[in-house]
């Protein structure tokens, strides 16, 4: 069923490749019970029971091609290997900071596909003769930095380094909140507080293919997925179906799985199917979070109704109001489409 969708979303940006895989994890709240199959935090002494669900999005065809089911222990950096089994030469791998880990760049640079991540701070990075590089002198390039390095100390692997400057409110706004941050386990000096007035990245896309801004672009893209795991727990009531009722561990991960299965198919046989024709024929965009609300409120509706009667609710009801102060996911993917 995964392998059953219509056409990609090909766009400029991203037409240089083949599949580009989004890797990102969410979480799940369950009853205290299971805290021993799915070991979660710990709070006032007593360990809580959360499940962690690693997935891999295909953003070109929106479709996922992986699901896995844990505990919130087995983070994201532990599951930063398993996207190797997944690409092929010519791929793009996107994530976030929580997969980072050297060894996972050096095995997605073997099978010649391309990853986007940002640069997690403090990294040795070193010139191609090996020399060190302080991160003092690239944080006085005030418009920003864009060359190729090495990254770490024992295994080194040589990517593209972009440093691109945050506006000053933005800047100002994380330096705040990291000054209010009080794990000691973080390194708050200076060159720290410097640090945060640039993004960040690493990547082995080329400026032939990539231009900096459009590195940055890329990268968001990236929210896509946030966006989805909220239409799961927001649209689908994810997290509500999982109550304190549900104590049986089997029962808990067939429900999961099911609703999963299901998201697949609301995925390719409604939201792929009429984002296209709705674009196409009123330049709309439709809202994941809003069309997901829709379908879980009214699915006898649903499947009783005419195709174009659908299609006149989803256009009127589930897409995005127009607004001047920002753009949506969806209207930034397609920017660049051809």
């Amino acid at each position: 069923m995964l392998q059953q969708s219509g056409k990609d979303f090909t766009s400029r940006l991203f037409k240089k490749f083949g599949k580009v895989l989004l890797q990102d994890s969410t979480t799940l709240r369950l009853p205290q019970v299971l805290s021993t199959v799915f070991p979660g935090n710990h709070s006032r002494g007593e360990q809580k029971a959360v499940a962690r669900i690693q997935s891999t999005l295909d953003i070109k065809a929106m479709k996922f091609i992986h699901f896995s089911l844990g505990a919130f222990t087995q983070n994201d950096q532990s599951a930063s290997g398993s996207i190797v089994a997944k690409v092929r030469k010519g791929d793009l791998v996107i994530r976030d900071l929580g997969y980072f880990a050297i060894a996972s760049f050096e095995k997605l640079i073997k099978v010649k596909a391309y990853f986007l991540s940002r640069l997690r701070y403090g990294v040795m990075i070193t010139d191609g003769q090996g020399k060190p590089i302080l991160l003092k002198d690239l944080l006085k390039h005030k418009h920003g930095v864009d060359r190729w390095v090495y990254i770490g100390s024992e295994k080194k692997v040589w990517v593209r380094l972009v440093m691109i400057p945050v506006p000053a409110g933005q800047a100002a706004e994380k330096i705040r909140k990291a000054k209010q941050d009080r794990d000691a386990r973080l390194n708050h000096n200076k060159e720290y507080y410097q640090w945060l007035r640039f993004n960040v990245y690493i990547t082995t896309v080329d400026k032939d293919v990539w231009t900096v801004y459009e590195v940055y672009k890329a990268y968001r893209i990236r929210w896509q997925i946030e966006i989805i795991f909220k239409s799961w727990k927001t649209g689908f009531n994810l997290q509500h179906i999982l109550h304190e009722g549900c104590t049986n561990e089997h029962r808990v991960k067939v429900t999961i799985f099911l609703m999963l299965l299901f998201i697949c198919l609301f995925m390719q046989k409604i939201y792929v199917r009429y984002k296209m024709v709705i674009e196409r024929e009123t330049t709309k965009r439709i809202s994941l979070l809003k069309l997901s609300l829709y379908v879980n409120n009214n699915m006898k509706e649903i499947i009783a109704i005419p195709d174009k009667v659908l299609k006149e609710i989803i256009t009127l009801h589930c897409c995005y109001d127009k607004r001047s102060d920002r753009i949506n996911m969806t209207h930034l993917y397609q920017q660049h489409k051809n």
